[in-house]
């Protein structure tokens, strides 16, 4: 029989001549109702009198969530990063980032550090009120740094030394002086930086505005629902509507971000022109002649491209340098290739020149090209992504804590969906990495060991023999991600549709799901109106779960606005409007250096302390490159450099 809780609830409170006092519930009760509480059902009188159906919601009702909610959710959805002309990867991208926010969104938040050292790299490149030409140094310093932002959203292939792949990336991107094959041109491989940084540029995708629009269709619709719910104060429906609001907070966060992180309209197109980069550079060097005129204007020795032998390795170097895209954190284990460079390059000597780095345009690049000694090169991992992985923390949990504390005090099944989905995506990178370095010991395990079980000719043996050659043609990452990883993120994503469509339609309205079950002698149901919450204190816990996830929401807004404001000077095809939007990204800076004062201030002193901790065995400064306005002096012989000949 299908309940009517309104009238069930009508009946039991006006309780006439005391027949129900047989479903009264006489446990104890915490918190909000611990006092002078009202009179409850348990939940056996609640079936009896009202009935173990579903007390699905009118369509009114669900409409009004359909308006208020979903569609906004969709306009968001439609605006996300997808793949045109890729279906199944779009289903897969869509289900890791619902079904896995926290991991995605880290990815994300690390490729937008790795764009704004990029961007801020150019902007301190020169002095704070120059602005060069185009085609000057510090404009073909901007296409490198650009090229470089594009590559860190592709994955590189697993098989390339990461030392010697990494020296390889360094030359294709800040050389100057390096001949191709067969072009007489010595520049030729700038303009061929020069034409993909345009190309680029042109190929990104467009429409930011949309997606801002979209984001504040979603704040609007967020209004409306804290305006409607704190005008039915109490009351399960409303107090469940504006859960579903903070349950998916971050998801407008995350498209925002995306904006910044923004992939390009042909992503494989762009992939074949990097990896055709990067092959001719290859070729370049296993040039005896190429090399050698190249020693002799750089005034270097064979000793410092002996690593180049490795080059001529086709099972290594061969095929694609680049082989899948993988940027707004749509693979697992993407840290890009973009940050071991960059931190080289700090550490090397940017983070001593600080502004106008490259007034020495060719000890910078010589510099740049040569970098600090990273044994780890490419595979190399900063434990400074903490800082993402604990932002993208903050956003989830943030937002969905809102949620998780409305649903606490309005009581009902919600709340444990909303627990399952919280507990069962995968929250940062920690698992996935400790994962994979047990599966690289297993493999090497697994490769030791396979010759001498081929011997072996028993049908037992033969079918080790079997299971061992499907492991070892798959690497432990493959098997993870497929196995594990992926159907946890369908799963949570099913999970997630559930729970919204549930909502919506009313399905919690059961007496089992109205119920407070985890109370004492099988739980209770309330009836009562709003006007009894609003006069016991509710307001506290609903401003509380509305001020936490307003905050995250409106923080996460700052930053990525921020940052695409920032950052945007590096992608802007048109290069007078590009040094425009430099020049208000630098009188933003300075205007608000205020801000970075206290953290740049705590990090000094760590770093000063540390370094007195260690004996000295830590460098004392920062090894980051700091916004400043200003320029200071330096001596390159100093440093350790050559001035230009």
């Amino acid at each position: 029989m299908r309940p009517n809780f309104a009238q069930c609830g009508t009946d039991f409170q006006n309780n006439p001549a005391g027949i129900y006092n047989r479903f009264l519930y006489n446990g104890s009760v915490q918190g909000l109702l611990s006092a002078a509480r009202p009179a409850f059902i348990t939940v056996q009188g609640c079936k009896e009198l009202c009935g173990t159906g579903v007390d699905y919601y009118s369509w009114l009702d669900a409409s009004n969530t359909i308006t208020t909610w979903i569609l906004p959710i969709a306009g968001l959805l439609v605006q996300a990063p997808y793949e045109s002309n890729k279906a199944w990867q779009t289903i897969l991208a869509l289900c890791r980032w619902s079904g896995s926010p926290i991991a995605a969104l880290s990815y994300i938040l690390w490729n937008i550090k790795v764009t704004g050292k990029c961007a801020l790299m150019v902007d301190m490149a020169t002095k704070y009120e120059e602005y060069p030409e185009q085609g000057s140094e510090f404009s073909m310093m901007r296409d490198a740094l650009y090229i470089l932002c594009i590559m860190n959203q592709y994955s590189a292939k697993q098989s390339l030394p990461p030392v010697e792949a990494e020296r390889l990336l360094r030359l294709a991107l800040f050389s100057n002086l390096l001949p191709l094959n067969g072009s007489s041109d010595a520049h030729d491989l700038v303009k061929r930086r020069t034409e993909l940084a345009q190309n680029f540029r042109e190929g990104r995708k467009k429409g930011v505005i949309p997606v801002f629009v979209s984001f504040l269709w979603f704040v609007f619709a967020l209004a409306l629902s804290i305006e409607l719910a704190y005008s039915n104060v109490g009351g399960n429906e409303t107090a469940h509507n504006l859960a579903l609001g903070y349950l998916v907070g971050w998801l407008p966060i995350f498209i925002l971000a995306s904006t910044v992180d923004r992939n390009l309209v042909s992503a494989d197109s762009m992939r074949e022109r990097l990896n055709n980069l990067v092959n001719d550079v290859r070729l370049a060097l296993l040039n005896p002649q190429v090399i050698s005129d190249y020693m002799r204007i750089t005034h270097t020795t064979e000793e410092d491209f002996a690593w180049t032998q490795c080059l001529r390795d086709e099972e290594l170097f061969g095929g694609d340098f680049f082989e899948t895209f993988a940027g707004q954190g749509r693979t697992h284990w993407h840290y890009g290739v973009a940050h071991p460079i960059l931190c080289g390059i700090e550490t090397k000597f940017m983070a001593d020149y600080g502004r106008d780095w490259l007034r020495h345009g060719h000890t910078a690049r010589l510099a740049m090209v040569v970098g600090s000694r990273n044994d780890n090169g490419l595979k190399m991992f900063d434990p400074r992504m903490i800082w993402q992985i604990t932002s993208s923390f903050f956003v989830v949990c943030g937002s969905v804590g809102g949620a998780f504390i409305l649903s606490l005090i309005a009581t009902g099944l919600l709340v444990i969906e909303l627990l399952i989905w919280w507990l069962t995506h995968q929250t940062t990178h920690t698992p996935e990495d400790l994962l994979a370095k047990v599966g690289t010991k297993l493999e090497r395990h697994i490769s030791r060991s396979q010759p001498l079980r081929v011997d072996m000719k028993t049908k037992w043996n033969a079918l080790q023999d079997t299971c061992l050659s499907w492991s070892t043609s798959r690497t432990f990452r493959d098997v993870m991600r497929n196995f594990v990883l992926r159907p946890c993120e369908v799963a949570n994503t099913v999970w997630l549709v559930y729970i919204v469509m549930a909502q919506t339609f009313g399905a919690y309205q059961t007496c089992d799901c109205l119920a407070s079950t985890w109370a004492r002698n099988g739980g209770f149901i309330d009836f009562q109106t709003y006007s009894y919450y609003a006069a016991h204190g509710v307001y506290y816990y609903w401003g509380a779960a509305s001020a936490l996830s307003v905050f995250v929401m409106s923080t996460g807004l700052a930053y990525i606005v921020t940052e695409y404001c920032t950052q945007s000077h590096i992608s802007t095809e048109n290069y007078a409007r590009a040094m425009r939007g430099l020049r208000s990204t630098r009188w933003f800076k300075k205007q608000t250096r205020f801000v970075r004062f206290v953290p740049d201030l705590v990090i000094r002193c760590g770093k000063v302390v540390f370094h007195g901790i260690s004996g000295g065995r830590s460098r004392r400064g920062r090894r980051s490159l700091v916004w400043t306005a200003d320029t200071q002096s330096y001596r390159l012989g100093h440093l350790g450099y050559r001035v230009n000949p």
